[in-house]
C-alpha cells in the first residue's frame, strides 16, 4: 500500500500532467515549432549514420583482444579472405587447368586486391645449377598425361598445398583472394613494421562498408562470368559473408518496419475506428526514430546487429505509450468533453504512469551501457535515448496535435467501451484472480519451477553461420569448405622476439616452431582439430631443401644461424614476396597461422586454450605469445556474451526495482510487483533451454528488454489499481474495477508489442527470426502474469479497509 504522506505529491505531479497538456493545447504553434527545430537540427545528422558488422566492431576499441587483432592485421594483413571452392571433374586436366588460369587472371582486376592464390601461382620452391629458384606452379601448363600425373603427384605430395589449396583427396582446390584491410579513401597507408608493441589504433582507417560491398559485387561478377556446367563452385569468406550480412540486416529492418507498421495501423484504427487514432501515434514513432538515428550519427555510434531490433522496438514502445492517453482522450471526447478537458483529464490520469513506464524502460535497457560487447553496449546508449524520445514526443507533441485537429466526440458509445470478447476475458481473469489467488499463485509458482528446469539445459553459442538459412548457397559454401577444405576458420599466433634483431633466424627458435606444428598438426581437443599450419619454418626448410639439391633429407632447419640468414637472403631476392606474410622486415615479429573448421565458438574454447598452453611450453621461453585472429574474436565475443548477460540482467534490477518502489511508493508492494515482471524473464529463458534456442548475443538481450516493457503494464495496473483501492478499500473491487478499464488498454498494448517484434518472423536471418518468436512469447507471458498473477498478489497482501483513503 503506498505511504499516505507521498499521496498529495502524486496527486500534485499528476496535476500538473492536466496543467501542461492545457498549456500546451493553448499553445500549439510554440510547442510544435520547438519540437519540428529539435527533430530538423538531427534529421541533418543522418548523413552520418554508418553501418559496421565487421567481427572485431564486436570487442570495444580498447579491448586487448581487438588491439591485438587490429595490430596483427597491419603488419601482416586481414585474415578474413575470399574463398572460392571448386570442385571439377578432374583437377589435373588441361581444359580445367586453363579454365583456372582465365578465372585466376579476372580474380586479379578485383578491385583493392592484395593477393590472390591458386594452383596457378602456388610457390614452388626449388633448385638448380646451385640456383634458388622461387616461381608459380604452373608457370606453364602440361599438355601430356605423363606431366598431369606428375604435377598431380607433386601437388599432393607438398604438405604446405593440402588443405590449403587442394583437397586432401584431390578432389577439390580453392582460390584464395586477400584484400586490402585499409580503405582506398584513406590519406595514408600502412606501412612497414606498424607493430611496434600493442599500442592504440593508428590514424589508418579500414574498409569502409560500401568497399566490402563492392569487393563482393565484383567478386561475384567474375564468378558468374566464368561459371561452367560441370564445375561446381562454392563462395565463402569474410567479405562475402559481410556483404551477405550488410544486404540482409537492410532488408529485414525494411521488412520489418514495414510488416509491423501497417498491422499495427490496422489494429489502430480497429481499437479507435479513428484516422487520428492511427496516424497521431505512428507520425510520433517516426518523428522518435529519425531523432534517435540522427543521435546516433552525432555519437558516431553505428548500426550494428543488435540495433537493428530497435526500429520495431521503439514503434511498438512509442505507440503503446500513445494508446494509453488516447484511450482516455477518445473516451472523454464521446462523453461530451471538449478536446481541452478530455486531453487535460488523460494526461492527469496517465501521463505520470506513461512517463515512469518509459524511465522504467530505458532503465532496463540502460544496463546494456557496460556491456563488454560493444554493439550491446551501443544498444544500451541508443536505446534509452530513443525511448525516452518517444515519451517526450507523446508527452509534449500529442496535446497541441490533438488541439490543432479539433478533434470531435461522435455522440455514441465508443469502440473502446463496448463490451466484447476481450471483456469477457479480462472479466474471467479478474474472478479467478480474486476468488482463487492461492491457486493462480501455484500454477504460476510452477512454471517458474518448469521454467527453471528449462533454464539448467540453456546452452550459450556465437555462431554466425546459424544466422543463414540452410538452404542459402553461402550456408552451403561454409558446411563445403569445412567438410572438404579443412575448414575457414583462421587462428594465428603472433610471435615477439623484443629487443632482439633476427631473433625468427635463430635455429633454436625456428626448429621449436617447427615443433609446434607438429604437434598442433596432431591436436584434437573435443573433436576440433587442426587442418593446416604455416609459419616462417617452412620458408626455411624448404629453402634449404632446394639449395641442398632437392634431397627430402634436407627439409629441416638448418643448424647454423648464418646459413639460415643467407639461405633467407636468398628467398627474398628471388622474387617471392611470401616472406612479408610470415615475418617483420626486422625478423624480430612473426605470425604462425593455423587453419581449423569454422565452428561454433563453444566448442573452440577448448582448442584455444589447449594452442596457447601448447605455444607456451614449446616457444614461450624464448619468445612471445599472443593469440588471435578471427577464431579468437569470436571466443572473445562468446565470453562476453556470458558476463554482459549476467551484469545487464542484475544492473537492470538494480534499476528498475527503486522505480517501481518510488512508483507505487512503497516497499513492500514495490518488491512485490516485480514478481510478475520477472516471471516472463524466467519463462522465455526456460523455454529458451526446453527448445533448443541458444543463448546468444542477440537472445541475451531479451531479458533486459522484455522487464522493461513488462514493467509498463505492471505501472498501469499498479497506478489504477491504487487508485481504485484508495477510492473503494476493498482490493478485490479495486482489481475488477482496473482489469476493466485499465486492462483493455494492457491488452492492446501486448498485441501491438507482439506486432511490433513479430515482423522478425518475417526476417531471413536466424537469430533475428528467434528473436521475434521469444520476444513475442515473453510478451504474452507479462501480459497473463500483469492479468492473473498481479491482481492475485494484490488481492493476497492488500488488506479490506473499512474506510476508503480517498473519496471517490
Amino acid at each position: 500500500m503506498a505511504d499516505s504522506r507521498a499521496l498529495p505529491l502524486r496527486d500534485a505531479i499528476e496535476a500538473g500532467f492536466g496543467t501542461w497538456a492545457r498549456w500546451a493545447m493553448a499553445h500549439a504553434a510554440i510547442v510544435l515549432v520547438g519540437c519540428s527545430l529539435v527533430v530538423t537540427g538531427l534529421l541533418l545528422q543522418l548523413p552520418r549514420l554508418e553501418i559496421d558488422i565487421s567481427d572485431e566492431g564486436f570487442l570495444r576499441p580498447g579491448d586487448p583482444v581487438r588491439v591485438a587483432y587490429n595490430a596483427f592485421n597491419r603488419q601482416f594483413g586481414d585474415g578474413q579472405a575470399v574463398i572460392v571452392a571448386i570442385e571439377p571433374p578432374e583437377i589435373f586436366d588441361v581444359a580445367f587447368l586453363e579454365w583456372l588460369t582465365d578465372f585466376h587472371r579476372d580474380m586479379e582486376e578485383v578491385a583493392q586486391l592484395e593477393k590472390v592464390t591458386s594452383l596457378i601461382n602456388a610457390r614452388n620452391t626449388f633448385g638448380r645449377d646451385d640456383e634458388l629458384v622461387v616461381e608459380d606452379l604452373l608457370e606453364t601448363i602440361p599438355t601430356t598425361p605423363a606431366e598431369l600425373a606428375a604435377l598431380r603427384e607433386r601437388v599432393l605430395a607438398n604438405p604446405l598445398y593440402l588443405n590449403a589449396l587442394i583437397s586432401v583427396d584431390g578432389s577439390a582446390t580453392v582460390l584464395v583472394a586477400k584484400f586490402d584491410r585499409y580503405s582506398s579513401l584513406a590519406d595514408g597507408t600502412a606501412g612497414d613494421d606498424v607493430l611496434a608493441g600493442f599500442g592504440e589504433e593508428g590514424a589508418e582507417e579500414f574498409r569502409t562498408q560500401e568497399e566490402t560491398m563492392k569487393i563482393a559485387d565484383e567478386v561475384n561478377l567474375v564468378i558468374e562470368r566464368h561459371r561452367v556446367e560441370g564445375y561446381e563452385m562454392f563462395v565463402t569468406g569474410g567479405p562475402i559473408f559481410d556483404a551477405w550480412i550488410f544486404c540482409q540486416m537492410q532488408d529485414d529492418i525494411l521488412v520489418s518496419i514495414v510488416s509491423s507498421s501497417f498491422v499495427i495501423a490496422l489494429l489502430l484504427f480497429v481499437l479507435f475506428r479513428r484516422i487520428s487514432g492511427v496516424l497521431i501515434p505512428l507520425v510520433l514513432v517516426a518523428l522518435s526514430l529519425l531523432c534517435s538515428g540522427g543521435t546516433m550519427a552525432l555519437l558516431g555510434i553505428p548500426v550494428t546487429l543488435p540495433i537493428q531490433v530497435l526500429p520495431s522496438f521503439l514503434l511498438a514502445v512509442g505507440v503503446c505509450g500513445a494508446v494509453h492517453i488516447l484511450v482516455l482522450v477518445y473516451r472523454g471526447l464521446d462523453r461530451g468533453q471538449c478536446s481541452e478537458d478530455a486531453v487535460a483529464y488523460a494526461m492527469a490520469h496517465t501521463g505520470l504512469p506513461v512517463f515512469m513506464a518509459g524511465l522504467t524502460t530505458a532503465g532496463g535497457l540502460l544496463s546494456f551501457s557496460t556491456a563488454e560487447l560493444a554493439p550491446v553496449g551501443h544498444f544500451g546508449i541508443v536505446g534509452p535515448i530513443g525511448v525516452m524520445f518517444t515519451i517526450f514526443f507523446t508527452l509534449v507533441a500529442l496535446p497541441p496535435l490533438i488541439g490543432l485537429l479539433r478533434l470531435k466526440g461522435r455522440g455514441r458509445l465508443s469502440d473502446l467501451e463496448a463490451r466484447g470478447l476481450s471483456d469477457r476475458v479480462l472479466a474471467a481473469a479478474g474472478r479467478l484472480a480474486i476468488q482463487r489467488p492461492k491457486f493462480v499463485v501455484a500454477v504460476g509458482v510452477g512454471l517458474v519451477a518448469l521454467a527453471l528446469a528449462g533454464i539448467t539445459q540453456l546452452r550459450f553459442s556465437h555462431h554466425p553461420v546459424d544466422w543463414i538459412p540452410d538452404e542459402s548457397p553461402l550456408h552451403e559454401a561454409l558446411d563445403y569448405v569445412n567438410d572438404r577444405m579443412g575448414g575457414s576458420g583462421d587462428l594465428q599466433i603472433l610471435l615477439r622476439t623484443p629487443g632482439v634483431e633476427n631473433g625468427f633466424q635463430d635455429p633454436d627458435v625456428l626448429v621449436r616452431l617447427d615443433r609446434l606444428k607438429t604437434v598442433l598438426l596432431d591436436l584434437k581437443v573435443d573433436g576440433l582439430e587442426t587442418s593446416h599450419v604455416t609459419s616462417i619454418a617452412d620458408i626455411v626448410k624448404e629453402t634449404h631443401q632446394a639449395l641442398n639439391e632437392n634431397r627430402t633429407e634436407f627439409y629441416v632447419i638448418p643448424e647454423n644461424p648464418e646459413l639460415t640468414a643467407q639461405e633467407l637472403l636468398l628467398f627474398e631476392n628471388s622474387g617471392s614476396e611470401d616472406l612479408a606474410d610470415f615475418v617483420d622486415s626486422q625478423f624480430s615479429m612473426a605470425s604462425f597461422s593455423i587453419r581449423i573448421p569454422w565452428v561454433d565458438s563453444v566448442d573452440t574454447l577448448g582448442f584455444i586454450d589447449a594452442v596457447e598452453a601448447r605455444a607456451f611450453e614449446i616457444v614461450g621461453d624464448k619468445v612471445e605469445v599472443v593469440l588471435t585472429g578471427g577464431t579468437v574474436i569470436f571466443s572473445r565475443i562468446m565470453t562476453a556474451v556470458i558476463y554482459s548477460m549476467a551484469q545487464s540482467y542484475l544492473l537492470a534490477l538494480a534499476i528498475i526495482t527503486p522505480m517501481m518502489i518510488l512508483m507505487i511508493g512503497d516497499l513492500r508492494g514495490g518488491l512485490l510487483s516485480m514478481i510478475p515482471n520477472l516471471f516472463p524473464i524466467i519463462l522465455t529463458l526456460g523455454l529458451m533451454g526446453w527448445c533448443d534456442f541458444p543463448l546468444d548475443f542477440s537472445s541475451m538481450m531479451i531479458g533486459a528488454i522484455v522487464l522493461g516493457i513488462a514493467v509498463d503494464d505492471t505501472i498501469h495496473f499498479m497506478h489504477v489499481f491504487q487508485r481504485n483501492y484508495r477510492m473503494t478499500g476493498d482490493p478485490k473491487i479495486a482489481v475488477t474495477d482496473t482489469l476493466v478499464t485499465t486492462g483493455r488498454a494492457i491488452l492492446f498494448t501486448s498485441i501491438v508489442l507482439c506486432v511490433g517484434f513479430s515482423g522478425f518472423m518475417l526476417a531471413t536471418m536466424e537469430n533475428l527470426v528467434a528473436t521475434g518468436v521469444l520476444t513475442c512469447f515473453a510478451i504474452a507471458a507479462a501480459f497473463v502474469a500483469d492479468i492473473l498473477l498481479a491482481p492475485a498478489i494484490a488481492v493476497l497482501v492488500m488488506p479490506k479497509r473499512e474506510k476508503p483513503l480517498i473519496s471517490a
